[in-house]
């Protein structure tokens, strides 16, 4: 248990799910019932629509390579299944029709490694995950079977019924309305608040300062940015903002029915997935190495070390571009998983598009800690594309984390890493170069290194 004194005044950069689910888990904490809270988010309105956790899905799942998020998965899954109308499952936001897991021949060692860690999960008393919906697919014919599709992607796999998806909109609706509900006063939103930077005195964060010059001051800023944390404070390559994609289709009230109730499908060779339709709209995505979007943004707005007598200079960071739409590039490798799976569809128009950013970090390991060089600033960022399913559960973590209580085993994980650290996993990941350029945790594919504006300029060239 840390000996630092309770914050009164706590500053949350962040109405994401990071962000919402430390504020659920302060107020539900005696030790906190004298702090105020005050959340803020740069966009005007909220649900953000340009957040990472905003969008008509995403999968609750616990098939990991990694036993600590299998098990962290499976106990946010208990939650996600509670369809009480207050809880997390309740009024829709949460269905379980099942993920399948494929990839091609020879690039399956993560799968095989998920597959293991959800046996195992089947095995433990406690867990509420029956074994007997999980179930290895040898060859295409298994596959098409699981999916209920006639095409396949993939030539082996697993099905894991235990696994669902989530309404991801309504459910930070939900988390919103709940920290209103239950806050008695103590809790403030404010929409519109944008970062202008972070303010310090010496090494201590004192708050922020929001574009227009208005401070908002406290004890204790939790840093919950998203990918748009590394453009507020330098994380030294920690983290990285990547862009993913996806696009959306209208289906007729026909195909709603019949693909309604189908399993999450997705091929971990190729990153490429499609979520059961819901409201007539089938959704169809890439979970990859994504496009850097480089901006150079002084080094003096997100280095308080920077000499403020001296021009600090500029540094490169990867910042999000969000109302635009996919690259080519994007557009046609979801075209071709489309045509796997679905080929009747392959040619349907895209209603839409949209790029997802992600906040990834070397690792694909969440970074949850406080900050080794400036004290009160407290970093809950690096989702790395995976953080949603957590929702019900990452804000007892993140508060565990402040109070220094957090179990070690996490603790280890989602720390902040030495130079060393960084280097190993950046080579192991086959970049000589020691840049950071997307994520390695074993569950990306696809095209990496590629940079958002390049591959827009190559669109207009055609």
């Amino acid at each position: 248990m840390s000996d630092a004194p309770v914050a009164q005044q706590i500053l949350i950069v962040g109405a994401g799910v990071f962000g919402l689910s430390t504020a659920l888990s302060l107020l539900s904490n005696p030790t906190y019932n004298a702090s105020r809270i005050t959340i803020i988010d740069a966009s005007p309105s909220l649900p953000n629509p340009s957040g990472s956790s905003v969008d008509a899905n995403r999968i609750v799942r616990a098939d990991y390579a990694g036993k600590h998020y299998a098990q962290l998965a499976s106990q946010a899954q208990e939650l996600w299944r509670d369809t009480r109308k207050e809880a997390w499952g309740g009024e829709g936001r949460y269905y379980e029709p099942g993920f399948v897991l494929t990839a091609d021949e020879d690039k399956d060692a993560y799968l095989m490694e998920s597959l293991a860690n959800v046996r195992r999960l089947a095995e433990e008393s406690g867990r509420n995950v029956d074994s007997s919906k999980i179930r290895e697919l040898h060859g295409q014919d298994e596959i098409r079977k699981a999916t209920g599709y006639d095409g396949v992607s993939g030539d082996h796999g697993y099905a894991n019924f235990n696994s669902g998806w989530a309404d991801a909109e309504a459910c930070v609706a939900h988390a919103l309305r709940r920290i209103q509900s239950e806050s008695d006063g103590r809790v403030a939103i404010r929409p519109g608040a944008q970062v202008a930077r972070l303010v310090f005195s010496g090494s201590e964060c004192q708050g922020v300062e929001l574009v227009g010059g208005e401070q908002i001051l406290a004890e204790l800023t939790v840093l919950a940015a998203g990918a748009w944390s590394p453009s507020l404070i330098d994380l030294q390559g920690r983290c990285l903002a990547t862009g993913q994609t996806m696009a959306f289709l209208e289906i007729s009230p026909e195909e709603q029915a019949a693909m309604g109730n189908r399993p999450t499908v997705m091929n971990m060779s190729r990153g490429t997935f499609i979520i059961p339709p819901r409201g007539k709209e089938l959704k169809i995505a890439r979970h990859g190495y994504g496009y850097r979007n480089p901006v150079k943004i002084s080094k003096g707005v997100i280095n308080p070390d920077a000499p403020s007598d001296l021009d600090p200079g500029y540094v490169e960071v990867s910042v999000p571009k969000v109302g635009i739409p996919i690259p080519l590039e994007a557009e046609e490798a979801l075209r071709e998983a489309l045509g796997e799976l679905l080929p009747q569809l392959a040619n349907r128009p895209f209603t839409r598009t949209r790029i997802c950013w992600y906040c990834d970090t070397p690792s694909g390991d969440f970074l949850i800690t406080f900050h080794p060089d400036f004290k009160r600033l407290f970093l809950a960022t690096g989702g790395s594309g995976h953080g949603f399913k957590f929702f019900p559960v990452i804000g007892d973590k993140i508060v565990a984390a402040i109070q220094g209580t957090l179990e070690p085993e996490l603790a280890q994980i989602w720390r902040w890493r030495s130079e060393e650290d960084l280097r190993d996993t950046i080579k192991r990941g086959g970049d000589s170069g020691g840049e950071f350029t997307g994520c390695e945790d074993g569950s990306r594919a696809g095209p990496k290194g590629m940079v958002l504006e390049e591959e827009m300029q190559r669109q207009k060239s055609r």
